[in-house]
């Protein structure tokens, strides 16, 4: 792999990100923005992503994706093992011990991953890279109600039956059957996923100027869940799984599993009555350093 692309994705990604930043530091966009924009990125956008990645892809038997399904399983286990452990270590309590192990979990596998494995691996990749929906998804909204809800909240169906896992879904039968779809629409559909990349990166940039940088910048602890999200989980992901999969399929779950911590988070703290203000900081910090480590990851391991 070309690190200087790696190195020129990133850039990009990051000055549309900083872009999004100064956007909201100046009063164009900001929490109203987001609010709005979010549920088009969640329902319209990365949904189109998802489709456009097996539209003119080549067929695969359905047990090639059911293994691959197990594989981003296991990497989604494999992350949030050093996550639960993390808390006690650092000897955080209370409502933050919760929000810690969320942030340090889950990584931004939406709004970065998907974009971010389009651009490196090719769009032809996003298809498999998408399949990590369906058990991250379970994972974190069944998480979010144990480590956040005061009552050991019960999972909501409807937020693990998801747009992104409608379309992972949707993708996979149009993968297996080979169903022919009409020209205008695949052309449509390719035209808004071609939106995600840059409009994730300014919702992104938006969120981390409400944030107060010198309360990011100082609190330690924000530093250790970066170490442990950023390098951690990608090389254990890489250690394990090496020995099952080999070139882009083990490049995708590492990339992902080098995503900084999932905005996501924040808003189920807010869900659940809680403080988002560690998480604020962990998703500050961690978008800000993905910047170097993901391409450091790749680096060292490809």
């Amino acid at each position: 792999m070309n690190l200087s692309t790696v190195f020129a994705m990133m850039a990009m990604l990051i000055l549309i990100m900083l872009l999004g930043y100064l956007c909201a530091r100046i009063g164009i966009t900001g929490p109203e923005f987001n609010k709005r924009v979010t549920p088009l990125m969640v329902t319209v956008l990365l949904p189109a992503t998802i489709l456009n990645s097996v539209l003119g892809a080549p067929a695969f038997q359905a047990i090639e994706i059911v293994d691959y399904i197990l594989v981003l399983t296991v990497m989604v286990a494999l992350q949030m093992l050093p996550a639960w452990f993390l808390p006690r270590l650092l000897r955080t309590r209370g409502e933050d011990a919760g929000a810690m192990r969320l942030t340090t979990a889950f990584g931004n596998v939406g709004f970065v991953g998907l974009p971010v494995v389009a651009a490196i691996f090719g769009e032809e990749m996003v298809f498999f890279a998408s399949l990590c929906n369906i058990p991250f998804n379970l994972a974190l909204y069944s998480s979010s109600a144990s480590q956040l809800s005061s009552e050991g909240g019960r999972v909501r169906w409807q937020d693990v039956l998801n747009a992104p896992v409608i379309a992972t879904l949707l993708s996979i039968v149009l993968l297996l059957t080979r169903v022919p779809v009409p020209g205008v629409i695949a052309d449509t559909i390719s035209a808004v996923s071609g939106v995600t990349i840059p409009l994730s990166m300014i919702v992104i940039g938006t969120s981390l100027g409400a944030i107060s940088v010198r309360a990011a910048l100082t609190d330690w602890r924000a530093y250790a869940v970066a170490a442990v999200r950023l390098l951690v989980c990608p090389l254990l992901t890489w250690a394990v799984l090496r020995p099952f999969v080999s070139g882009d399929l083990l490049g995708i779950p590492v990339l992902l599993a080098a995503c900084p911590t999932a905005m996501l988070v924040t808003a189920l703290c807010l869900q659940y009555d809680r403080s988002d203000a560690f998480a604020s900081k962990c998703i500050f910090i961690n978008t800000i350093l993905s910047a170097a480590t993901i391409p450091l990851v790749i680096w060292l391991l490809f």
